[in-house]
């Protein structure tokens, strides 16, 4: 029997001040890759369709990664199977996903084509579909609205320490740990992948930089209805060097994640840059593939564990203790504030996840997951099959 596969976790997606945030083109590492999106509602078996795939794959020792549902980290949106290139994911919202390529590259399998439509349209079945989805909408808004509010907080507890921060330590502690995980004179890899282009390659038609790196940008970690989740630990913990930057909003972590991402990127290195929920433009994480090494932020609710040999970077002594003391009651109410609205996005979202639940016990008696199963074990020979053209090539 063969080894059993290796497995990588991911979030694609996060609920972002700004709603729903996608990076799902991030999934497929080039427009070669096979995508397979699947439709329907909820309900519907979209998620346990995508895992029964995956551990398919796994038992026969290829390797799978996961992309987790935001919202409900048990749940799965995506996989990329890498032996067959190829990725299923569910294409409905917030995520919607649509073929690039239709056909040629992609295709969609409609899951909706398999339920019982008279069923559901019947009057008590309908009426209970359309309250539960806008009672489900009701409380991603009051979530969102409540990101908002801990965005607005974290602000202001992040104003008092940029205004006593020293810019030159910042700067300088950037100089180091860049030196520290992509030195000068790196690889120098062909193939520059502008921001929001997938990993594997650029874009057909792209302009080469003989010098440029590749950057695949994603999650490491969402709010979800269960508490924070994160894959730190599997994403980070085997690297051979890890620099964690800890200390409070607003003394310089995301300045020196977004200084090392962009000069690993110029030396040629390979890396995976992990955005904030917060702020879903800024790095807060960097993997760099060719010295397996890593710089992450610690800072609730995502937080990282130093293991021994880390070198750990307290960005909090780069500022002026004098001069922050006169905040001090401020800093204390803006901290609190900000906790207790992350704490109402996760109540908000835990309202909006029972919703769910009991509208996907709404299409459940009305599906046929024979069909599905069969359809289900169709795509998994034919996945077996891209990996058997692979391996003879």
């Amino acid at each position: 029997m063969s080894q059993r596969g290796a497995t990588s976790h991911f979030f694609a997606g996060a609920n972002t001040p700004q709603g729903f945030y996608s990076r799902y083109d991030q999934i497929a590492p080039s427009a070669r890759t096979k995508v397979i999106i699947l439709k329907g509602g909820p309900g519907t078996g979209k998620s346990t369709f995508l895992k029964a795939i995956a551990e398919a794959v796994l038992e026969r020792g290829h390797d799978v990664e996961y992309f987790h549902c935001s919202a409900d980290n048990a749940a799965i949106d995506a996989i990329y199977i890498p032996a067959a290139d190829a990725a299923l994911m569910d294409g409905t919202a917030p995520h919607v996903v649509d073929p690039q390529f239709p056909g040629a590259v992609d295709e969609i399998i409609n899951l909706g084509q398999y339920w019982d439509e008279p069923a559901l349209r019947a009057k008590e079945v309908r009426e209970r579909i359309v309250r539960l989805t806008r009672g489900y909408k009701f409380w991603f808004r009051r979530a969102n609205d409540a990101r908002r509010a801990a965005l607005a907080w974290l602000e202001e507890w992040a104003a008092y320490h940029r205004e006593c921060l020293d810019m030159a330590r910042v700067y300088a502690a950037s100089e180091a740990v860049i030196e520290a995980v992509a030195p000068a004179g790196g690889p120098g890899r062909a193939g520059d992948i502008p921001d929001g282009q997938p990993f594997g390659g650029p874009a057909p038609g792209a302009q080469e930089r003989p010098s440029a790196g590749r950057v695949r940008r994603l999650f490491a970690s969402a709010i979800t209805y269960d508490g924070e989740r994160s894959w730190l630990d599997s994403l980070f913990d085997r690297l051979d060097r890890r620099v964690v930057l800890v200390g409070p909003p607003g003394t310089g972590k995301k300045t020196i994640l977004g200084r090392v991402a962009d000069a690993a990127l110029a030396r040629g290195y390979r890396l995976d840059a992990f955005h904030c929920t917060m702020y879903p433009e800024r790095v807060d994480h960097v993997r760099v593939h060719d010295t397996a090494a890593g710089v992450l932020t610690s800072f609730w609710p995502h937080e990282y564990t130093p293991k021994p040999g880390d070198e750990v970077i307290d960005t909090g002594e780069f500022v002026d203790r004098d001069r922050l003391s006169a905040f001090a009651t401020e800093i204390a109410a803006a901290e609190a504030a900000y906790r207790t609205a992350i704490q109402r996005e996760m109540h908000h979202l835990g309202q909006a996840k029972a919703l769910h639940d009991e509208l996907e016990r709404c299409y459940i008696p009305h599906m046929d997951f024979a069909a599905i199963a069969r359809v289900r074990e169709e795509t998994l020979e034919r996945i077996l099959a891209m990996i058997a053209e692979r391996e003879r090539e």
